[in-house]
């Protein structure tokens, strides 16, 4: 018993098990003692009222008739006789005149007071003769309902703790000490010492224990096999472990003799790479001056023709004059004669003037292409006239190259970028279409558009010149990558548009077919709005 005991108290199941037991009793006991308690006061008011209307069926009437005649030895017996009723504790009764009656002892709270009048019928008229006064004590009634409470939750409490002991018993018999061996025996158990199956202290038979006790002997069976092979395994671990440091050692002097000879590889590949640099530098160097001459050469033919015409309007002039003078000192002169030597005179000076304005523009020009900005901060411009610029400089450069260009820009765009990144992009660009897309054709187009919105702007060049072909397309960025090397070409015009592209910290890309029907290069870089503003160094003049 003691062993029982002490196994409960230290048993969580047995604990939680008897105070659920415990409460779920006490709260249905508190339940059905409440609905008892309620309904036994239910009836105690109920037979109250039964005898409050039994008095006004049978006393009132005599009460009255007594009090009609006084006969106070009447009134008092029945008072008597009342005051014995269940749970009543005072009675009064008052005539109309005042005299009063009364038996027991009146209270002041938790009572239940009735109040009759008292009618004298005669066989002519009913003459009210006074009023009967019942007071009830419904302590007592509480009294009666706390003690039968104590009584019902006491059996009930009795009762409880001797049903949740049985079951306790029955839980320790049947489960708890069989679920303390269990755990004693999973404890104890150990794979290096000799295989003992678990069987539990009770007669043979098949239930859950039963079953349990079958299913840890054989995963013992299995956990004990399982151990011998993981031992098994060890071993040959170890020793896979040991051909694992050999053969690490033999990777690492693999790796010594690999590094030396990377180590040799990379220096001889940074010499290499320094003598195509400086081969790199040289080529841009002819690339840059080769550029300038063909700028120059286009200059000088475009500047030749407004400058002969100028001379040649200049000796117009002084024949003009040398005629006006002889026409002046001769007697026949007329004034017609002279009006229409002053107004050649006059349209030889508008065509030297107009001819002195576009070579003076050209020079402007010329001057803008050759000065380097490669390294300036970005600066605003206006997007549509800086590509007109840029166009206008192309077609210099290639004179004998017929070709209609359409700009679709907004007037009204200004950007802040490096301008000189954007004239490298775009006249590479145009450059390669007239050297490449329109030799010996005709009806030639050029298109540049450029489309903003809140973080890029895109511009695209295309024009209707011949296709490039696939594997040309595949290598065009690629630096010293040209189809036109024997002509004097070194493949560095799409690589440092590419180049340059990238330093603007935007893309360059190529489609096969545009719009036009040839190829399309697209520029996308970072957008900067700016104000409309006026460059100091962008101020046109004459020469």
């Amino acid at each position: 018993m003691l062993t029982f005991f002490s196994q409960l108290i230290k048993s969580p199941i047995g604990r939680h098990l008897t105070l659920s037991i415990v409460l779920f009793s006490s709260v249905i006991t508190l339940i059905t003692t409440a609905y008892q308690l309620i309904s036994d006061y239910r009836n105690d008011v109920v037979r109250i009222d039964r005898v409050f209307s039994n008095m006004e069926k049978v006393n009132l009437d005599v009460l009255a008739a007594s009090i009609w005649v006084i006969d106070e030895r009447l009134i008092n017996t029945q008072l008597n006789g009342l005051i014995q009723l269940p749970d009543i504790n005072y009675i009064s009764i008052k005539d109309d005149s005042g005299q009063a009656w009364n038996a027991g002892v009146q209270k002041q709270e938790h009572s239940l007071d009735k109040t009759f009048p008292l009618v004298y019928k005669s066989p002519t008229e009913s003459i009210n003769v006074g009023t009967l006064e019942i007071q009830v004590d419904v302590d007592a009634i509480y009294q009666r309902l706390y003690d039968k409470a104590i009584i019902i939750l006491l059996s009930n409490g009795i009762k409880t703790f001797l049903v949740a002991g049985f079951i306790l018993f029955l839980v320790w018999f049947n489960i708890t000490k069989h679920l303390d061996k269990l755990s004693q025996y999973c404890k104890n158990i150990d794979l290096d010492q000799e295989y003992e199956p678990l069987q539990f202290a009770r007669q043979e038979k098949i239930d859950e224990f039963k079953q349990v006790a079958d299913s840890i002997n054989s995963m013992q069976v299995q956990l004990r096999s399982s151990f011998g092979a993981l031992k098994k395994s060890k071993t040959e671990l170890q020793t896979a472990l040991e051909d694992r440091e050999r053969l690490l050692k033999l990777e690492r002097s693999y790796k010594e003799e690999l590094a030396r000879q990377v180590k040799e590889r990379t220096i001889e590949l940074e010499q290499s790479l320094s003598a195509l640099k400086r081969a790199q530098q040289v080529l841009v160097e002819q690339e840059k001056m080769a550029a300038l001459g063909g700028l120059v050469s286009g200059v000088a033919h475009e500047i030749n023709t407004p400058i002969g015409i100028c001379l040649t309007a200049a000796s117009a002039q002084l024949s003009h004059i040398e005629e006006l003078i002889d026409l002046i000192h001769s007697d026949q002169a007329t004034l017609d004669e002279i009006n229409e030597i002053l107004n050649e005179y006059q349209e030889s000076c508008e065509l030297i003037v107009r001819n002195i304005t576009k070579a003076s523009s050209l020079i402007q020009k010329f001057k803008t292409i050759a000065i380097d900005r490669s390294h300036e901060e970005h600066q605003p411009c206006n997007l549509s006239q800086q590509l007109h610029e840029i166009l206008e400089s192309t077609l210099i450069m290639h004179p004998h190259v017929n070709a209609v260009t359409e700009i679709s820009v907004e007037p009204t765009l200004y950007i802040q970028t490096n301008i000189s990144l954007l004239n490298q992009i775009v006249s590479n660009i145009l450059s390669n279409a007239f050297t490449h897309a329109f030799q010996g054709r005709e009806d030639n187009l050029i298109h540049i558009s450029a489309t903003v919105d809140e973080e890029s702007i895109l511009i695209s060049i295309q024009n209707n010149g011949l296709e490039i072909p696939a594997d040309v397309a595949e290598h065009m960025f690629e630096p010293f990558f040209t189809t036109n090397r024997n002509k004097g070409g070194t493949g560095l015009g799409l690589s440092a548009a590419f180049n340059a592209a990238t330093l603007l910290k935007g893309t360059m890309s190529y489609r096969a077919d545009s719009k036009l029907g040839g190829p399309q290069f697209d520029i996308k870089f970072p957008y900067t709005q700016c104000e409309p503003t006026v460059l100091n160094g962008q101020q046109d003049f004459y020469i």
